[in-house]
């Protein structure tokens, strides 16, 4: 009997979700270092780089992660074309950014760090990269330890640097770097990557294929950039770099949701893969998935809310600590983020690229708009509602379109009702009424019953549902796609 595909994402996910969540604790550690070393302005600043190198990143790379991995995964023969080939997208990008260097001077606030830019863009490029091959030849526990690796060195460099040699913004941005650094080395040595570095083995067509794959990502990932980061430096020039520290601090513990269900999509990612390389139709598979998935999005997010205020005092220190205030807006964008992220997985597995841009670029053209609007009259909470309407906006134009790929249902009915609920509680929360912590615990009981029978039966099919298939039938990952048609249909 072939095993369950169920428990093979359940297997899957658990291991990465042991790695990534013991790492991410980790970060719940620096955010009281920061706080208590840096100033609200300092912060703004060093978060402010690092926010444009997440900007430059698709255009160095020309998108070529996603394309290491889908053309990876499960092409044993191709590994060495597709991984060089990544590669040398990327120090091509790089040479090219080191030409457009003097630009980046001319820019107000980072004319100061462009090196520093430079380092901290192509590490995290090399990381990303190395990381999505190891996906794409399913090596789950390497990728998890390498997790763990980057953000424990991140951690002790943040030490190192903030506390021991107290270089302030530069030591921010070296923390993140050698943790990238040290990431990239132990998949290096323990993945053996080196080995799959054979530049004779690049051919035109496998080159042709992921730049006709990847370079539609490019506007997409900037377009998501917007959504994600264009709020902070619209406050950073139209309120201050204070005001963006406190904003990104605030951003911090919601965005605990993105980080676990990024875990959880890139196993799924995988596993969707392997059912489209076995030409199986896998609409039901991810109805049921997708049903537990916003279930517990939705629980964790009131959670989030009800506890936002203890969190800040908690892990947040001196001016840092106003911004709860943010959270609950913050926290319902997360929510969609999530969601969105799980349902555009369809459009890399199906390798229809067009349809990410499409549904970017709406969410990067209204937060953009009411960002200009908003952020004028009432500074960064306004950057906080633009991001969540956008989210949400992204949220119905993504379901719209990927529903035609594959017949799964949506339950709008029930996404808004949770919607409204986490709405008021947010709404209720911001407003500080009196006894408001007992109003909002109220609304959390309520959403946590409304989607516990959800997340029961996901959980109880996921462990009990058996998958029958014909032994002649059923491939390992490493086979699949080996004689698999690739007609570039990402468009």
């Amino acid at each position: 009997m072939a095993e369950n595909k169920y428990k093979t994402l359940l297997k899957n996910s658990s291991i990465l979700g042991l790695g990534e969540v013991l790492s991410k604790l980790l970060v719940f550690l620096l955010l009281p270092l920061y706080s208590s070393v840096l100033t609200t302005g300092e912060y703004g600043i060093a978060t402010l780089v690092a926010d444009f190198s997440n900007l430059l990143f698709p255009v160095v790379t020309l998108g070529v992660s996603s394309a290491v991995f889908r053309y990876s995964y499960g092409r044993r023969k191709d590994r060495p074309a597709v991984f060089t080939a990544g590669l040398t997208m990327l120090f091509a990008g790089m040479a090219i950014f080191v030409l457009a260097s003097p630009l980046f001077k001319m820019i107000p606030r980072l004319s100061d760090y462009v090196l520093l830019l430079g380092m901290y863009v192509f590490m995290f490029a090399l990381n990303t990269i190395c990381g999505s091959f190891l996906r794409g030849m399913n090596a789950v526990k390497p990728f998890a330890i390498k997790g763990i690796i980057c953000t424990a060195s991140n951690l002790i460099f943040n030490i190192i640097f903030l506390l021991v040699f107290k270089l302030g913004i530069t030591g921010y941005l070296l923390a993140n770097i050698c943790g990238d650094f040290m990431a990239v080395l132990y998949m290096v040595i323990f993945g053996d990557l080196l080995e799959y570095i054979e530049p004779k083995q690049i051919t035109k067509k496998i080159f042709v294929e992921m730049i006709r794959f990847s370079v539609p990502l490019i506007p997409t990932t900037i377009c998501w950039w917007i959504v994600n980061m264009s709020d902070r430096f619209m406050i950073t020039y139209m309120v201050s770099e204070s005001a963006n520290g406190v904003y990104a601090a605030a951003y911090k513990i919601p965005n605990i949701m993105i980080t676990v269900t990024g875990i959880f999509i890139n196993v799924w990612q995988m596993s969707l893969v392997n059912e489209e390389n076995r030409g199986e139709k896998w609409g039901k598979f991810f109805t049921q998935i997708y049903d537990g998935f916003k279930s517990v999005m939705f629980v964790a997010g009131t959670l989030i809310i009800l506890l936002c205020r203890l969190a800040a005092r908690i892990l947040l220190r001196n001016d840092f600590y106003d911004a709860w205030e943010y959270m609950p807006y913050l926290t319902v964008a997360c929510i969609f983020e999530g969601i969105t992220s799980f349902v555009g997985v369809i459009y890399i597995v199906k390798k229809k690229s067009i349809n990410s841009l499409i549904c970017a670029s709406s969410g990067a053209i209204i937060n953009v708009i009411l960002n200009l609007i908003l952020i004028h009259f009432i500074g960064a909470m306004g950057a906080a509602l633009a991001t969540m309407i956008s989210y949400m906006s992204v949220y119905f134009v993504t379901t719209y379109r990927s529903r035609v790929l594959v017949g799964y249902k949506v339950k709008l009915p029930f996404t808004a009702i949770n919607t409204a609920l986490l709405l008021t509680q947010g709404i209720l929360t911001v407003a500080d009424l009196k006894y408001g912590i007992f109003i909002s615990a109220g609304f959390a009981v309520v959403i946590t019953l409304l989607n516990g029978r959800q997340v029961f039966a996901t959980v109880k099919d996921v462990l009990n549902r058996k998958m029958h298939r014909q032994p002649d039938t059923q491939q390992l990952p490493e086979q699949e796609g080996e004689n698999e048609q690739n007609s570039g249909d990402n468009v």
